[in-house]
């Protein structure tokens, strides 16, 4: 039977879900973002169908640091191998490049071979490699030092500590919200410290911001860098002054000496995950 890609459609809630909803032991996050999702003006979701029934779908978004972020792929159990999942991604990659996206990016889950072998498909490298970590238990943090908030005289400084950061270099210069990642250029950060995002603490420094889907929160620590005492002390810091929510988030880069100190403070790891990344040629 021909397989096509097109649009997602509301109609294709039903037949996509009917598969989805027992992703990850039922816990898949896509259900409670599929109606946001279909009308977001700054994403695209698109579906694969086969003999004119939906068996798959994937999203693009498009980040405030103009590249566009690849999510949310999933191809019914009985129609996987057959190349579905790659025509979705040379879909997507079409898209962006049509709207002249240069920078293409997405994650997977760092076990997840598989996943691995069909994005080598689609010509996105690996660029770094991430874990997460949480306080153990979701215990409460005291906050300790002290953590201020970067004022938009002090733009110029907060780049100098971020791109002399190891975690800066370890990372690929990106920070993490809401499990995608975007570059930190001074336009971005410019935006992020009128946000009141970026935050410092002796000589670290950090991105810091609320994240959701669909009905759940959490507190994110997008990025953190700087030398490690200082920088434990402003990670907790932001966890301790987040009080209203359970979950807290702090993304590390793997190869960080901050990730030893975070677990001897009590932080455990919730995920690992591999960044993938894309440049598309001009023209």
């Amino acid at each position: 039977m021909e397989a096509k890609v097109r649009r997602a459609r509301q109609e294709d809630r039903a037949p996509l879900l009917s598969f989805i909803k027992d992703v990850w032991g039922g816990h898949d996050y896509i259900p409670g973002v599929w109606d946001d999702w279909l009308h977001d003006a700054k994403g695209e979701m698109f579906v694969v169908e086969v003999g004119g029934v939906p068996v798959g779908m994937n999203r693009v978004r498009y980040l405030e640091d103009g590249s566009a972020w690849f999510e949310g792929a999933r191809v019914h159990p009985d129609f996987r191998g057959r190349g579905l999942a790659t025509m979705l991604g040379e879909n997507s990659v079409r898209v962006a490049r049509a709207r002249g996206v240069k920078v293409l990016r997405l994650t997977s889950g760092s076990t997840n071979r598989p996943a691995h072998r069909q994005i080598a498909k689609i010509a996105f490298d690996e660029v770094a490699r991430f874990s997460v970590y949480e306080p153990t238990n979701g215990k409460r943090v005291k906050p300790a030092g002290e953590a201020v908030r970067v004022r938009p005289t002090g733009l110029a400084e907060a780049m100098r500590l971020l791109r002399g950061s190891r975690e800066y270099e370890l990372g690929a210069g990106v920070f993490w919200h809401d499990w995608s990642a975007a570059s930190l250029p001074p336009e971005t950060v410019r935006k992020l410290v009128k946000e009141g995002a970026v935050w410092r603490g002796g000589r670290a420094i950090a991105v810091a911001r609320k994240g959701g889907e669909g009905r759940d929160t959490w507190e994110e620590v997008c990025f953190i860098g700087g030398p490690q005492s200082d920088a434990v002390m402003l990670v907790k810091s932001l966890v301790g002054r987040s009080r209203k929510v359970a979950e807290r988030l702090v993304f590390v880069p793997q190869g960080s000496p901050l990730i030893h100190l975070l677990r001897v403070e009590g932080y455990r790891r919730h995920f690992s995950m591999v960044l993938y990344e894309r440049r598309v040629a001009k023209g």
